[in-house]
Parts: C-alpha cells; sequence; structure tokens
C-alpha cells in the first residue's frame, strides 16, 4: 500500500462513482424510458381491410407489411381521419409507385383510402 500515490487512489474513487452512477441510471431502470409502440394499424390498399400488427417477440414490424393472405406487401400505416376514411402517412408515397396506385383502393390525393369496416383483423408478428 505504501506504493500507491494519491491521485491512483482518487482515480479508483471517480471509476467507483461513474460505475455506480451507471448502474443507478441506466441498469435499475429508474431513469425515464422511451415508450415503444407494440403494433401499428395498418391498411390493405388494395382491399380496404383494417389490420392491426403486433410486434409479438419480433425485433420490429417492417413497413408496408406483408398481407398474411396474399403474402404481398400491401399493409401500408394508416392514421384515422374521420368515419370510415383513413389516411396514408405522406412519407410513404415513393413506395406508392404508379403501378401499386393503379390496382389500389386510394383516393384521388393518393393517400386517402375508405375502409370497408371499422372493425380490424389481428396479426401478431413472432
Amino acid at each position: 500500500m505504501e506504493n500507491v500515490k494519491p491521485w491512483q487512489i482518487v482515480l479508483i474513487v471517480v471509476a467507483f462513482a461513474a460505475l455506480g452512477f451507471s448502474l443507478f441510471k441506466f441498469g435499475f431502470g429508474f431513469g425515464s424510458s422511451i415508450p415503444q409502440t407494440d403494433g401499428y394499424m395498418t391498411v390493405d390498399i388494395m382491399t380496404g381491410q383494417l389490420y392491426d400488427i403486433r410486434k409479438g417477440k419480433a425485433k420490429g414490424v417492417p413497413l408496408p407489411a406483408k398481407n398474411p393472405d396474399t403474402g404481398v406487401r400491401t399493409l401500408y400505416p394508416a392514421n384515422h381521419v374521420d368515419g370510415l376514411i383513413w389516411e396514408i402517412p405522406q412519407g410513404y408515397d415513393s413506395f406508392l409507385t404508379e403501378n401499386v396506385r393503379k390496382g389500389s383502393k386510394l383516393g384521388g390525393n393518393g393517400f386517402t383510402i375508405e375502409v370497408v369496416s371499422e372493425d380490424s383483423i389481428r396479426i401478431v408478428l413472432k
């Protein structure tokens, strides 16, 4: 112990303080956590059917998502506007090519769609 210099003791104390603070802040969950969604309300742009996609054990939800019946990526996230009218966020316009829009039920502006029912089909990704 006689070979230990005072600055080394200070360095060890600071290291333990930093470790204790890190464990307190990040290890025990006392800090504020970032809220994460467990799913998305999507609409099949070809049929107008609502799908409630839940993550389950999946790490994420790739959007546009695959329709479980057809296997084609036609499930786009949607926000409720009014009644049976839903709207796809404009950030997805690069996925909505002219060929996709032709066969779809998208409205005049290309982002709204009238769904067939307010009831949604729940899908849980694994």
